[in-house]
């Protein structure tokens, strides 16, 4: 977690990245690398799945304030700081016989709650387990639909100042829903 902290403050910092969307992307290999244990999946390969009904139990890692804001439709919030029997008693009888997907803003909380739940929720019957690389925040940057309890919207919660500079689209950031 340091590790991917490190590289991410320096990414910020530095122009050998010269846009936002490619410093997402070097994050998104950084997690790969630090969590071999689960998978990454795309957003193209989560939209085709929505396409497809494809039957997932969708996850949003995020705090109620963010996922206030906007989520993924169809996504369950768990804290951030649940342990791996939490997650499993909150959705280890939906995840039978199915693939678990977690997300947060850009995926290391989402990577982190994965792999710290991974193994007890496949013992429930869960298949693979994902974390949705770049995040909502890759969602989003693709203007892909987020809704709220409003509905649908454009607007994403940005975690913080440092973090929302991966929001391509500054003008749709929002702490409030």
């Amino acid at each position: 977690m340091v590790r991917i902290l490190s590289i991410f403050i320096a990414l910020l910092f530095t122009s050998s990245c010269s846009s936002d969307s490619k410093k997402l992307d070097t994050l998104e290999a950084e997690l790969q690398s630090s969590y071999p244990n689960i998978g990454h999946l795309s957003t193209g390969t989560l939209s085709q799945w929505s396409a497809d009904k494809k039957d997932v139990v969708l996850i949003d890692v995020r705090e109620e304030g963010e996922y206030a804001v906007s989520h993924i439709d169809g996504a369950l919030r768990i804290d951030p700081k649940a342990s791996a029997s939490e997650v499993a008693a909150q959705i280890g009888s939906i995840a039978s016989g199915k693939d678990v997907i977690f997300y947060c803003s850009v995926g290391v909380r989402s990577s982190q709650l994965a792999d710290r739940a991974k193994d007890e929720l496949q013992a429930m019957g869960a298949g693979d387990i994902y974390n949705l690389s770049g995040g909502i925040f890759a969602w989003h940057n693709e203007k892909r639909a987020l809704k709220s309890d409003a509905g649908v919207t454009q607007m994403v919660h940005p975690y913080d100042r440092v973090w929302g500079k991966l929001v391509n689209r500054q003008d749709y950031i929002s702490y409030e829903p």
